[in-house]
């Protein structure tokens, strides 16, 4: 109650703020979010060492009974404790961002307008929705807060400016067909367990009396996450979201909106983490996606775009390791769900920092900047280590985590083991490849084209303290 009332409170005082600091509101914006963050730690501690968890119920609805039923349960937890602290370190890196009124995803400055209010206002109203998303107990909230998640991305992105429309109407729609299909999932699941409580519905018997009935939901739910999570086909959207600006991309496809898909994995896995078809279908489609999108990333020349596909493989990764289902695999997934959050973050932003700079972010355009740029340069490497699996960086042991789970795939089936593990060295190998090409595109000029305008790179320098350090903090 504490955090969803701390990031309410920054909702309502990003207006006022803005008003008054301007771009500097990210300051005690963030301060609220910590501060939210910091009233998790005592339930995260008890759900961590097991104690029961209490469901509050506030009234909502009383003419129906709802109720907002408050879970804090050691997976919500988790993800609200990403969306709070990654999102702290964002709005602080906005402040400096910003400068100017920069609110557009192409990099470049416009005047100092209401942007910024927008901006602030519809970060911080997408970290209650997420809040709420995930330390829910009720369906009917939990479905709420799934729409408004998506629909404050959609004015995210769309607040960058009238190039991102088109994109922002895109993402709006493939996320509210996942949000139709999650709402029929959750109707069936209401009206054959009798409960709009997620945990009672969960325990419910009909899992195992009924398969038919779990195999169409299982199907349903997973298909709403993948809409979310940006899997194969529903992919495209997140590299379209790229013509939001740096900040949005840092927050929304790093720790939040993306992360809202992989969470409603994790949430059903109690229900459908032994049924055949779940199980199938997260990892094919996972690994899949993960094995398509690397090849897609190594083909891009913008960083943003390399990010973005990048994202959607790492995603892969988590989902694949969801659908193994045991108790491992499902560490491993949270585990590199933590890692994919803090190394994503930073890297989105530092992608920032180079565009801010040098005012590009195509690898053709961009020189040796390394030592122009020796912080930024360190903080890169060690994001892009990360993701690559390089010891001994969380990255590593998450990776290392998931490639030991999917050896009990189907049951430990050698055939399913084999496959699985092939296509998991490909991805590997493929993600260690468009890593490489992250450092030297965007620091040692390996990709420059000499039939493009020559950047000038004595004329970069070092980005202002304020904004590397932010962006290297998760790194």
């Amino acid at each position: 109650v504490l955090a969803i009332a701390s990031a309410g409170l920054a909702t309502l005082l990003a207006w006022p703020l803005t008003r008054w600091l301007g771009r500097g509101a990210g300051w005690p914006l963030a301060a609220l979010y910590l501060l939210g963050a910091f009233a998790l730690l005592s339930p995260l501690s008890l759900a961590l060492s097991g104690m029961p968890t209490e469901v509050v119920r506030i009234p909502w609805v009383p003419a129906r009974d709802w109720t907002l039923d408050l879970f804090a349960d050691p997976t919500g937890l988790l993800f609200a404790m990403l969306a709070l602290v990654i999102g702290a370190v964002v709005l602080i890196y906005s402040s400096s961002y910003l400068s100017g009124g920069e609110a557009r995803g192409d990099g470049r400055a416009r005047t100092r307008g209401p942007q910024h209010y927008g901006f602030f206002q519809l970060m911080t109203l997408f970290t209650v929705s997420m809040l709420g998303l995930v330390l829910t107990d009720s369906m009917v909230l939990l479905y709420v807060c799934w729409e408004l998640t998506s629909l404050a991305s959609f004015a995210l992105i769309a607040n960058s400016g009238r190039p991102a429309y088109s994109s922002a109407f895109r993402t709006l729609t493939v996320t509210v067909v996942g949000g139709l299909v999650l709402l029929g999932a959750l109707v069936a699941m209401w009206i054959r367990t009798g409960t709009t409580s997620i945990s009672e519905a969960l325990a419910h018997d009909v899992w195992s009396t009924d398969p038919g009935f779990t195999a169409a939901v299982a199907v349903a739910v997973a298909v709403a996450a993948f809409t979310k999570s940006a899997q194969f086909p529903f992919h495209f959207w997140l590299p379209d979201a790229m013509a939001a600006a740096t900040p949005v991309s840092a927050y929304l496809h790093a720790a939040a909106v993306v992360k809202a898909g992989i969470f409603l994995f994790m949430r059903f896995s109690p229900a459908f983490h032994d049924v055949p078809v779940w199980n199938a279908l997260l990892v094919s489609v996972g690994m899949g996606t993960a094995v398509m999108a690397a090849v897609f990333a190594l083909q891009k020349t913008d960083l943003k775009q390399l990010m973005a596909y990048s994202t959607v493989s790492q995603l892969g990764w988590i989902t694949a390791a969801i659908g193994v289902g045991t108790q491992e695999a499902l560490a491993a997934a949270a585990l590199h769900t933590v890692a994919h959050a803090l190394f994503k973050s930073g890297l989105f932003m530092l992608v920032g920092v180079i565009d801010h700079e040098a005012g590009a972010r195509d690898i053709r355009d961009l020189g040796p900047l390394w030592r122009r740029m020796p912080w930024a340069f360190g903080a890169t490497v060690l994001g892009a280590a990360a993701m690559a699996a390089v010891p001994p960086t969380l990255g590593f042991v998450s990776k290392e985590s998931m490639l030991i789970a999917f050896g009990d795939v189907a049951g430990g089936h050698p055939v399913a083991v084999t496959a699985l593990l092939t296509a998991a060295v490909i991805g590997a190998i493929l993600t260690f490849l468009y890593c490489a090409r992250i450092v030297l595109g965007g620091f040692l000029g390996a990709y420059r084209d000499p039939s493009r305008p020559a950047k000038d790179v004595d004329e970069v320098h070092e980005a202002p303290v304020r904004l590397w350090l932010p962006a290297a903090l998760p790194a």
